[in-house]
């Protein structure tokens, strides 16, 4: 148990810790910026006032403009044109760094690359507000900014259908470069910065995202936190049982050496000798279990998850780290375990020769509650047998409950977290979304372009466009939908049934109103990003959506505020079969539905490793306690053979016994096991929304796999009860 304990703690935290400081070498190497300022009047007076900040270690402009390659599927690219290279710097794989004299290099993501089977030294055409450049293919590599990308219509990364690139401000096609974007490093927090910005250039600036609020950023910090915390939480049922299991098998070899104890002490060894003799137990095979989970842990797990995670997000590396946290944990497991054998041994190793020599005396079975009730004459021998002898071996029951609320805790989260993504995959696509197909609007396409195709697939046109929401001193960057009612989407509560919003109001998700403490009733200030109009609305209802988190207004209602109504997608249940000017993307339900599959793959993942942790608990330990019982009670068990008790009579009691704590065990279980998952679905960050519902499907699969277990663990203990010597276990006085 205690290599079992060390190897899940020292190999999902050196996963979890790999990661992290990987990333955070990366954002160091690449002097990651601390904020970034969007305006789209930022000319070089009002660049200077916000260069003359206090606090401000340096700067640099940016121009960041969407374009269209003419590539098969007609992908965008985000290309930046950057004054120098000096904060979020481009990291290069391949080719040469970037040159801020050339104007006809361009260095590009690799990931995208890849997709278009591009290289260096290739050309690539981009379209941008009408006009198209050529530039030469310098380098391929990644960028701090672009660890996570979530492309438009999708959940998930799409590398064919959108990348990043960067080139000098030499390249930008014209003399006249208008930068939208400040990059600054300040040793000022991000709400200090922000009062000193709005006395510099109040007005004059649209957006202001700290580093923790970047997109990127979060989406990848919230993967790792959520397998440090499970690195965290799950080696701690481990801990607590092998430190029971430790208590519970040092008292069975304390008691059945007995004799072995009392002649060693009349031949002359010491008190402390013998307690050495005995506490090395724990010592000796926990030291060894814990170098052996140290060294195969950090050398095994964090590669199971490597091929998954490297899908999603882009870094340079993926490599195991280490924390002292690890070497922390494995020696205060050897000192209680230590402790815990010196105590079991204290008491035996102080008595006399001659006291420690006499059979230890039977435990007195006083009769229990049971036992004076009417209940108590219809039991059966099994039955009876077995609840005396839970009575007189306490810690050992306890044990075996403890172990079976871990399995239990472990396979609740398992099935929990692969139904859950079940159910948002049939929320998100069956409830939610009933299209058949989503065309993405090209952000150049006009109005006539945009009426064609509504006339030609009678569908649903959508605005989705990021904000930024500001209530209860707090903010928070999401998405506002904007759309008129339509069979196509359903808007649902958070049991996932269907609801309805008001037509002239505002209406907010459930987990952003969770996060920022926002109820129905409540007033919200907004803006979206790009545009400096804030606007203050009350929040007349609130919905619940799995992937898409922020607000949802009608057209007429988002207008009224001032704002335009500019449609991004379109959806509709026709079928599309050819391509429209104005259209960049069609996605059909199949496709969004594999996107998600994709995306649930790493979850799986997480599901198979706790699923192994369960079986290993149960298995280890129930075997464990169910030979340490079947080797205290041999002489019991060879007398009912003796008086004519068949095996399978036998059998069936260490079944009862087992299959009674187990399910003692699994009730207890059930509410922790939905504490556990609350906790994990909660660090899945601020994009996702995961209802917890208690389900008797998973409650059902997880009492079964528990009866299963217990079945598992009586069958390996048939051969050692058939082979029972009746002589020789009936001639012993004190095994």
């Amino acid at each position: 148990m205690s290599f079992l304990t060390v190897m899940i703690f020292a190999g999902v935290g050196a996963e979890s810790y790999g990661v992290q400081q990987v990333v955070d070498k990366y954002y160091e190497d690449t002097n990651m910026a601390d904020i970034w300022v969007y305006s789209q009047q930022m000319d070089n007076k009002t660049y200077d006032d916000l260069k003359s900040i206090s606090g401000i270690e340096d700067t640099e402009r940016q121009l960041v403009v969407t374009t269209t390659a003419q590539l098969s599927g007609d992908p965008t690219i985000k290309m930046h044109f950057i004054e120098n290279n000096k904060i979020s710097k481009y990291y290069p794989l391949d080719g040469s760094d970037i040159n801020m004299e050339d104007a006809d290099g361009l260095w590009l993501d690799k990931s995208f690359a890849y997709e278009h089977k591009l290289k260096v030294g290739d050309k690539i055409t981009v379209k941008m507000n009408g006009i198209e450049i050529t530039k030469t293919i310098r380098g391929l590599g990644y960028s701090p900014e672009y660890v996570y990308q979530e492309t438009e219509g999708s959940i998930i990364p799409d590398f064919s259908l959108q990348g990043f690139a960067y080139a000098s401000y030499k390249a930008f096609p014209t003399d006249n470069i208008s930068y939208d974007v400040v990059l600054i490093k300040t040793n000022d927090t991000a709400d200090v910065f922000q009062e000193k910005l709005d006395d510099k250039i109040d007005g004059k600036y649209s957006t202001l995202i700290p580093q923790k609020d970047h997109s990127s950023v979060v989406q990848f910090q919230s993967e790792i936190d959520q397998h440090n915390m499970m690195g965290k939480m799950f080696p701690l049922i481990f801990v607590v049982v092998a430190l029971l299991t430790l208590i519970t098998t040092m008292t069975r070899i304390v008691n059945h050496q007995r004799t072995q104890i009392g002649t060693l002490k009349a031949s002359g060894f010491s008190n402390r000798k013998l307690s050495i003799h005995y506490m090395s137990y724990g010592f000796y095979l926990t030291l060894i279990g814990s170098i052996l989970g140290l060294v195969i842990g950090q050398n095994t797990i964090p590669y199971l998850f490597y091929p998954s995670m490297s899908a999603f997000y882009k870094v340079p590396t993926w490599k195991p780290g280490f924390d002292i946290s690890f070497i922390y944990v494995a020696l205060i497991l050897i000192v209680l375990s230590t402790l815990f054998a010196y105590l079991t041994t204290k008491n035996i190793v102080r008595q006399s020769p001659a006291s420690a020599l006499e059979p230890k005396a039977p435990k007195i079975s006083k009769g229990g509650f049971i036992e004076r009730t009417r209940l108590w004459k219809h039991l059966g021998f099994v039955f009876r047998w077995n609840i005396r002898d839970i009575r007189r071996n306490k810690i050992r029951s306890l044990v075996t409950v403890v172990s079976i609320i871990g399995c239990t805790i472990l396979l609740i989260s398992a099935f929990g977290m692969s139904e859950g993504m079940d159910d948002l995959k049939t929320w998100q696509y069956g409830t939610i979304n009933q299209y058949n197909n989503q065309l993405l609007v090209d952000d150049n396409a006009t109005d006539v372009q945009i009426q064609s195709v509504l006339d030609d697939v009678k569908g649903t046109q959508i605005m989705t466009t990021p904000i930024e929401i500001k209530a209860n001193n707090m903010k928070k960057t999401v998405n506002v939908n904007v759309y008129n009612k339509t069979d196509l989407i359903q808007t649902t509560d958070n049991a996932m049934n269907p609801m309805e919003i008001p037509e002239d109001g505002v209406s907010l998700t459930y987990k952003t109103a969770e996060l920022m403490n926002i109820k129905k009733g409540d007033t919200i200030k907004w803006h979206i990003y790009g545009e400096d109009k804030w606007v203050e609305t009350k929040v007349d209802e609130i919905y619940a959506d799995p992937t898409n988190q922020g607000l949802t207004i009608r057209p007429d209602k988002f207008e009224k505020l001032g704002y335009n109504f500019t449609p991004t997608s379109i959806v509709t249940n026709h079928d599309v079969n050819s391509s429209y000017p104005g259209i960049t993307t069609i996605n059909g339900v199949d496709d969004l539905q594999n996107t998600w599959d994709e995306l649930m793959e790493s979850g799986n993942l997480l599901v198979a490793i706790l699923l192994i942790f369960a079986v290993l608990l149960s298995v280890v330990m129930l075997y464990s306690l169910s030979i340490l019982s079947f080797t205290e009670i041999e002489r019991e068990l060879a007398t009912l053979k003796v008086i004519g008790f068949k095996s399978k009579i036998i059998q069936k009691i260490f079944l009862i016994q087992n299959l009674a704590l187990s399910i003692i065990g699994y009730i207890i279980g059930i509410p922790l096991g939905y504490y556990v998952l609350r906790v994990m679905m909660d660090t899945s960050g601020e994009t996702f929304y995961y209802p917890i519902h208690y389900s008797l499907q998973t409650m059902a699969l997880t009492f079964i796999a528990v009866v299963i277990l217990s079945f598992i663990v009586n069958l390996l203990l048939v051969t050692k009860i058939k082979d029972i010597d009746m002589v020789a276990s009936l001639k012993s006085i004190r095994e």
